[in-house]
């Protein structure tokens, strides 16, 4: 009973957000690992795309593995995108894995395929948000390099925290943003982790929404990753969130993600992810 209260009431709060929300350019779309995607097998990934947007996803991320055997037959892998009406957001990879000579062709291929943003993720400095400067600085240095490496090939590049960055009141992506230059760096905020993490998105939505690219919405029952659960069943909701960005006219990608951690995809859950993002940000 109180759970349904608890919804009833957060789906009523969000009302006066609805119409806001359809004035802004605010996009959903959908993380491809909620599908257990066979490597190299771009035929199933297309398939998905298309049942993203009977769904009503209009856009998708992926891992860089599921694109980049494309990357040689880039016009014509991009047609067959661009087909489905399902815009590539971004494709996901690792800083660690980026510091090699070979990263300016992946982002090549990126942008070739239409993609919007190298997704790019890093491991936290410190799990309790306490870190060295010197290691802040290289950090921040690396990201932006890569950055500028994106950028000179067509494609922009987007930070993807986990928990750590997110812990002590925010404190390393507090730094990030400081330490990196706009229109340079964007940042794909994982609100999901950001909450696991005991910091709080809400707030670094409202003071740095011009440098968000989007958000990563997810929710858990517990502290565990391995505990995700659909959108609006977890431990969290979003509705602070939503109301953050509606007076900060934030626009940008709500991007459902699904299997992001050690647990295959749902794809059972991304229809339900739809509904609530609809009913709680309005789009």
């Amino acid at each position: 009973m109180y759970e349904s209260r608890r919804t009833f009431l957060a789906a009523i709060a969000a009302l006066p957000l609805l119409a806001k929300a359809k004035e802004r350019n605010i996009r959903v779309g959908c993380q491809a690992n909620g599908w257990p995607l066979k490597e190299g097998d771009f035929d199933q990934l297309l398939g998905v795309l298309k049942e993203m947007r009977e769904i009503g996803y209009t856009g998708f991320e992926c891992n860089i593995r599921f694109v980049k055997a494309q990357f040689e037959n880039a016009p014509g892998a991009r047609a067959r995108i661009e087909a489905t009406g399902v815009q590539f957001i971004g494709a996901h990879t690792s800083l660690e894995q980026s510091l090699d000579k070979d990263f300016a062709r992946r982002a090549a291929g990126v942008a070739a395929l239409g993609g919007q943003r190298i997704v790019m993720s890093a491991k936290g400095l410190s799990p309790e948000g306490r870190y060295e400067a010197s290691a802040l600085r290289d950090k921040a240095a690396n990201i932006t390099n890569l950055a500028r490496i994106c950028r000179e090939n067509g494609v922009g590049l987007a930070y993807h925290n986990h928990n750590p960055e997110f812990a002590n009141h925010n404190a390393e992506i507090e730094a990030l943003v400081n330490s990196t230059e706009p229109g340079l760096v964007d940042f794909l905020v994982d609100a999901g982790h950001a909450y696991l993490g005991g910091g709080d998105p809400a707030r670094f939505a409202a003071r740095h929404a011009q440098r968000i690219f989007g958000f990563h919405l997810k929710t858990f029952q517990g502290r565990d990753e391995a505990s995700q659960v659909p959108l609006g069943q977890g431990d969290f909701g979003f509705e602070k969130l939503a109301s953050a960005l509606h007076s900060s006219h934030w626009s940008g990608w709500l991007i459902t993600e699904e299997g992001g951690g050690p647990k295959p995809g749902n794809t059972a859950a991304v229809r339900p992810d739809r509904d609530y993002i609809r009913r709680v940000f309005g789009v």
